[in-house]
């Protein structure tokens, strides 16, 4: 299976050329089932719902913005649950569909962690947790992915790979990330997805942003086993006409072998 996430952002500079842009970099990488952040309810209805690539998708919009997640597959959903309207679940900027591809049970969390508060990073990431335990009943893997707002050496990716607690919860199973262990397994660097010395979105923008691997995929350490043949980083192509890149992240993408015998 190969998956995708990707934050499209949502700002209306250079949008005109930029809603082509991002369909191009989707249509490219050509994805089962791609996860998509920052996106308008305009963007969704208008585009991304009539691509014919992906008959199936799902939009959740925030309650107090105009955006929301989006995920787009070619793979019918058997269940979607929008968490931010449950305050169980922390309201946490996260959407989950469960699909089934030849009898395998695969549950997907899009998740959108905010920017500006580590405290509420870290409560939004223990409920997705808790919500991807909860269903272990109704899925053989568990894949949470999406832009989490912070970097490797956060306390959210040391929490998910199980190597800290929150609030004294702990991921149990825990979490592999893929770019990491593909990078370490094939002696090669992690590279960041937003990248704000290289990407020419971020030019002429004042930042005291190092380059960080915001853009992550995780899954979940179960029994059965995944084997990963290939993660990239997509959207990074400078289109020569506006010589910008189509977002001021870039998406990742993995093939995901699923091991279940």
């Amino acid at each position: 299976m190969k998956i995708a996430t990707y934050n499209v952002w949502n700002e209306t500079k250079g949008i005109g050329n930029r809603f082509e842009q991002i369909l191009e970099e989707i249509r490219n990488v050509n994805a089962d089932l791609i996860a998509l952040q920052e996106i308008t309810p305009q963007f969704y209805q208008d585009f991304l719902s009539n691509m014919s690539e992906y008959p199936y998708s799902e939009f959740g919009k925030y309650t107090n913005e105009n955006e929301g997640l989006a995920i787009l597959s070619k793979y019918s959903f058997a269940n979607c649950m929008f968490l931010h309207t449950d305050k169980n679940y922390k309201n946490s900027c996260a959407l989950n569909v469960l699909i089934n591809i030849n009898n395998i049970r695969v549950s997907v969390t899009n998740v959108h962690l905010p920017w500006d508060s580590i405290k509420v990073k870290e409560e939004q990431i223990v409920a997705i947790d808790k919500f991807s335990h909860e269903q272990s009943a109704l899925a053989d893997y568990f894949i949470v992915l999406g832009d989490f707002n912070c970097g490797v050496n956060s306390s959210v990716h040391r929490f998910m790979i199980g190597e800290q607690t929150i609030y004294g919860n702990e991921a149990k199973p825990y979490w592999y990330e893929v770019s990491s262990v593909y990078a370490a397994v094939n002696g090669q660097e992690l590279l960041p997805t937003l990248d704000c010395i290289n990407n020419p979105r971020w030019k002429g923008k004042e930042s005291t942003y190092a380059p960080e691997n915001f853009d992550r995929i995780y899954v979940m350490d179960i029994r059965n086993g995944y084997r990963f043949d290939r993660v990239e980083l997509f959207g990074t192509e400078i289109n020569p006409v506006n010589n910008l890149c189509a977002s001021d992240h870039y998406g990742v993408m993995a093939d995901i072998e699923f091991l279940k015998k």
